[in-house]
Order: C-alpha cells, then sequence, then structure tokens
C-alpha cells in the first residue's frame, strides 16, 4: 500500500477535507518532504489545465497521482451525471471525460465520481435517478475503456449522499455494471458511520476495490480520533490491496501538521504491524 494525500490549487472553502492548497509545486515539495508516495489532485476542469507541467512536477519531485478529485463541479457549478436537463447531464460527462484523459498517463490514477453522481433528492424520482445512473456511468466506461483508466464510484455517508452509503450497495450497483473500468472507492470518515462491520465489508468487496480515503472518525489527520485503522488496514492486507490510502482530511491545524501526522500514524501501522 502507498501513502498519498489530497492537494488542490483550487479556492476552496477552509473546512473542505483538502490537506493541501496552493501552487501544486510548493504543495508537491511539502508532500515529498514529509515522505509521501503520492499525491490525490483535486481539478475543477482538466481541459483547462497544463497537463504536460502536471506531469513533469510529479516526476521532478517523485510522486504517483493516483487518484482526481471531481467533486467541484457539483459544489461549484451543479453539473452531475444524473441531471434530467441532459445539458447539464452531459457537460458532467464531458468535465469527467476530461479528467479520464488526464489519468490517462498514470499507472493507476483513479478518477473519483464522488458528489458528481448527484442525489436521489436532485432528481424527481429514484427511478429516473437510478436510470440516468446506469446510463451515465455506462458512458463513462465506454471512454475510460479507450484511455484505460479505472473510475472509483464514491461510498458516501447517508448526510452526504442519500444513495450509496455502504459497501454493500456499492457491490449491488458493480454487479448491474459488471466493468473492470468502474470499481469502490471507500472512505474511512464514511465508513466509519455507515458500516457495522468496516473489516467484513472489505474482505467482502475484495479487488472490486480500487481506492481508500482516509480521515479519523472526527475527520482530522489519522490518530487524532478513535477509528480503527489497524481494523481497515489488515483488512485490504488480506484482500490484496496494492493501491493509495490517500489522506483526505480537514487540514487542522495546518496542512502541515494534518499530513505529517496522517503520515507518520499509518507508515507505523503499515510497516511495524503488517509487514512483520
Amino acid at each position: 500500500m502507498k501513502l498519498a494525500v489530497t492537494c488542490t490549487e483550487m479556492d476552496v472553502r477552509k473546512g473542505a477535507p483538502i490537506v493541501f492548497r496552493g501552487k501544486l509545486e510548493d504543495s508537491f515539495k511539502k508532500i515529498k518532504n514529509i515522505g509521501y508516495d503520492g499525491v490525490e489532485v483535486h481539478i475543477h476542469d482538466s481541459s483547462a489545465i497544463d497537463r504536460k507541467e502536471l506531469k513533469a512536477l510529479l516526476n521532478q519531485y517523485g510522486l504517483e497521482l493516483t487518484s482526481i478529485g471531481t467533486g467541484s463541479a457539483y459544489g461549484k457549478e451543479g453539473l452531475f451525471i444524473t441531471s434530467e436537463d441532459k445539458q447539464i447531464r452531459d457537460r458532467a460527462l464531458e468535465f469527467l471525460k476530461q479528467h479520464i484523459i488526464t489519468a490517462s498517463e498514470y499507472h493507476h490514477a483513479v478518477v473519483i465520481i464522488g458528489l458528481i453522481k448527484g442525489k436521489v433528492s436532485d432528481c424527481s424520482s429514484k427511478a429516473i435517478y437510478e436510470r440516468n445512473l446506469i446510463e451515465s456511468l455506462n458512458q463513462c466506461i465506454e471512454i475510460a475503456k479507450k484511455y484505460n483508466v479505472v473510475l472509483g464510484i464514491e461510498v458516501l455517508n447517508r448526510y452526504e449522499s442519500d444513495y450509496l452509503n455502504t459497501i454493500d450497495e456499492g457491490l449491488e450497483l458493480l454487479d448491474k455494471i459488471n466493468s473492470e473500468h468502474l470499481k469502490l472507492h471507500i472512505d474511512t470518515f464514511h465508513m466509519n458511520i455507515e458500516e457495522a462491520n468496516i473489516g467484513e465489508a472489505i474482505r467482502k468487496a475484495k479487488d472490486k476495490i480500487c481506492h481508500v480515503h482516509i480521515a479519523d472518525s472526527d475527520r482530522w489527520y489519522a490518530g487524532h480520533g478513535h477509528y480503527n485503522f489497524i481494523e481497515t488496514i489488515e483488512a485490504l492486507h488480506d484482500i490484496g490491496y496494492s493501491h493509495a490510502l490517500a489522506i483526505e482530511s480537514l487540514n487542522y491545524p495546518d496542512a502541515n501538521v494534518s499530513g505529517e501526522y496522517s503520515y507518520n500514524y499509518l507508515r507505523g501501522i503499515i510497516y511495524e504491524r503488517i509487514k512483520k
């Protein structure tokens, strides 16, 4: 398992769970100095970034692009792939296509489908929501196949999403889609709220998990709250998960402290317990 951390150049609210903010080069330097293997970059519009510059910076600092956060399309512009307005739906799909193109230059850069999937409450009925979701995901998968990219649909808690709250629900959706290009993206903060048995749920999902977000029970850095990270990491180890644990926590008290504490805490579990 690799350790990664979230960063962005976007102007995001103080309480957003993104650790490093500001110029990517400044963030990458700090992230590398802490010891991280990779980064999850939150990007609003991938068509507007300099992809060559991004790749050059990642190479310069020896960091892997593990994932792309896409939620700002929903938060800033109200774009989501289940909208009953075809223009909104198509624009959201175009945003995802551009993120897929960005991710295609890297070995395993997951494009996250979280809030951009929308909510049932955004539609006039659950049936319409589910129909649009399946149709849109299938369109995304066709693009992901072309570029050999994995999409990670995020399992979110009930307070942030009214659809897809548990790993079991995620697995049911994957059964309907049946594609190696769509897998589950899980998050310790959300699992702490929704899963009755986190280790059991992870083991049930097996290789359907493609990405993992890390935050403690209070959404601070790992080790600040009461979440049982040993259980989660042991379960991930048991299923052979080899991709990123990406810190997506509040950057309290500041980004450097948050990033360092999470890194040191998780590294201790991975290297001292799992690798013995």
